[in-house]
C-alpha cells in the first residue's frame, strides 16, 4: 500500500497541483503530461458524483499522480466511501475547533486510532486484506492523509490546538472564505489576514505538517515557501480554462 504523497514528497522539494471542479479524463491524462503532481478533485463546489469522483482518483493514481479530495461536510458517508475508493488523502473544509479535527481523524483511521470500518474490497489495498490484516490497517493509517481548512478567525484562534492533533498532517487556508467570513474583501482581506496566514503556516511547518498553499505567481509562490509550505495550489480548473479562451479570442478580436 504505497504512500504516494510522502514518496513524491521524499523526492520533490516542492509539488504542484490544482483545483478541479469539472475534470474531464482528458484534462487528467493532460496534468500528467505536464508535470503536475497533485489534483485535487472539488466535491464542495462541485455537481460531479461520488462515484465519478472515484474513478477520476484511480486514473489520477495510476498516471503517477496523487489524488486529493474536498468533502463538503464531515460525515461517514463521504469519508468512508472515498477512502475505500483509494483516496488517500481527504480535506475538510472551515475547520474551526479541535474537536471537529479529532472527529475527522475518528472516521478517517482504523482502530485503534479511529473507528473507521474494515472493509476486504478497498481500492488502496489492493481489493484483499492480505494474510495479515492487522498490519494492512496500520499500512492504510499511515498512508491515509487529512488536510484542514482554516477559513475563519475562529479556526485561526483554535490552530494550537489543531496542530497537537498528530493524525491531522496537512493544514491549508482557505483565504477567500475566511475575508468573506470577516466581511472584507480584496486588498483590505489581504492586508489584514496576511499576518495571520504567515504565522499559520510557520507555526504548521515547526509542528511538522505538511503544509499547502495558493500561488497565483512564482513569487508568491517562493513567499509561502520560505514559511514552510511545500504543496502549491497553481488555480481551479474552470478559471485557467477561462483564461485561455479568452486570451485566444481576444487575439482575434485586437
Amino acid at each position: 500500500m504505497a504512500d504516494r504523497l510522502t514518496q513524491l514528497l521524499n523526492k520533490h522539494d516542492r509539488l504542484y497541483g490544482v483545483i478541479c471542479r469539472d475534470a474531464t479524463p482528458i484534462d487528467i491524462e493532460l496534468l500528467a503530461q505536464l508535470g503536475y503532481h497533485l489534483v485535487w478533485l472539488d466535491l464542495e463546489h462541485s455537481t460531479k458524483p461520488l462515484s465519478e469522483v472515484i474513478r477520476l482518483g484511480r486514473s489520477i493514481t495510476h498516471l503517477g499522480m496523487v489524488p486529493l479530495v474536498r468533502i463538503p461536510e464531515l460525515s461517514r458517508a463521504y469519508v468512508q466511501l472515498l477512502l475505500d475508493g483509494g483516496i488517500q488523502i481527504l480535506i475538510l473544509p472551515d475547520v474551526r475547533s479541535a474537536d471537529e479535527a479529532q472527529k475527522f481523524v475518528e472516521l478517517a483511521k482504523y482502530p485503534p486510532t479511529g473507528r473507521r470500518g474494515a472493509s476486504t474490497t478497498t481500492a488502496a489495498a489492493g481489493y484483499t486484506l492480505g494474510a495479515e490484516p492487522q498490519k494492512t490497517f496500520s499500512e492504510a493509517n499511515d498512508s491515509t492523509h487529512l488536510m484542514v481548512l482554516i477559513e475563519s478567525d475562529e479556526g485561526y484562534a483554535a490552530l494550537d490546538d489543531i496542530l497537537k492533533i498528530e493524525e491531522v498532517d496537512m493544514i491549508m487556508v482557505g483565504q477567500q472564505d475566511w475575508g468573506a467570513s470577516s466581511g472584507i474583501f480584496g486588498e483590505l482581506a489581504e492586508e489584514q489576514l496576511s499576518p495571520k496566514i504567515d504565522r499559520l503556516m510557520t507555526a504548521a511547518s515547526k509542528a511538522g505538517k505538511i503544509v499547502a498553499a495558493s500561488a497565483s505567481s512564482p513569487e508568491d509562490a517562493r513567499r509561502s515557501e520560505t514559511m514552510g509550505a511545500r504543496i502549491f495550489i497553481l488555480g481551479v480548473d474552470i478559471t485557467i480554462k477561462r483564461g485561455a479562451l479568452a486570451e485566444r479570442i481576444r487575439q482575434f478580436h485586437d
